[in-house]
């Protein structure tokens, strides 16, 4: 694990060597996110995209299960009380060059402002359109199947990446 700044977008980067590690990476990032959080996730297919959001979703302590919205484009789940609101977008069948064009005149830009945290996957495809403080996570696959590469880069964030860099520590040390 590593944490970076220099000058530039705090960056953490980590490796989890299972879908379970993976999912609480973002549990653990979940416990950092406020109301009007905008999350871009990319990756290849199969990267992880989809097990991030669900430790989101747990983290966030939302109702429902989590399942990537490829088709329907947006899964809303709402929160159990005291929990935030997790809308789970997926943009990968937005057309090209138009996905920009096309998430804004379906209105999906006013979640930004909701009152949840909202996650995108493949939100490079989008990127024109979000909010400069989107917290950006890549997934990459690592040595193996199970292993994954993780970047959590969260502009104006210095404080939030230490502390998930903290509470990723106390994790793992845990785990041995």
């Amino acid at each position: 694990m590593s944490v970076q700044d220099g000058g530039q977008v705090p960056e953490l980067r980590c490796r989890t060597c299972s879908v379970a590690e993976t999912e609480e990476l973002a549990r653990l990032l979940a416990e950092s996110l406020v109301p009007g959080c905008v999350i871009s996730l990319d990756g290849d297919l199969g990267a992880g995209k989809t097990a991030f959001t669900r430790g989101l979703a747990s983290g966030l302590a939302c109702r429902g299960s989590v399942a990537s919205p490829t088709f329907t484009l947006l899964m809303e789940h709402p929160p159990t009380p005291g929990g935030l609101a997790l809308y789970h977008f997926d943009v990968y069948r937005l057309e090209g060059e138009l996905a920009a064009e096309s998430f804004l005149d379906l209105g999906f830009a006013e979640y930004f402002d909701s009152g949840g945290v909202c996650v995108i996957e493949w939100g490079q495809l989008i990127e024109s359109v979000l909010p400069a403080k989107t917290i950006r996570v890549t997934l990459s696959c690592g040595d193996n199947d199970q292993q994954r590469d993780v970047s959590v880069r969260w502009p104006g964030g210095e404080s939030h990446v230490a502390g998930l860099a903290a509470r990723v520590l106390a994790w793992q040390s845990r785990q041995i």
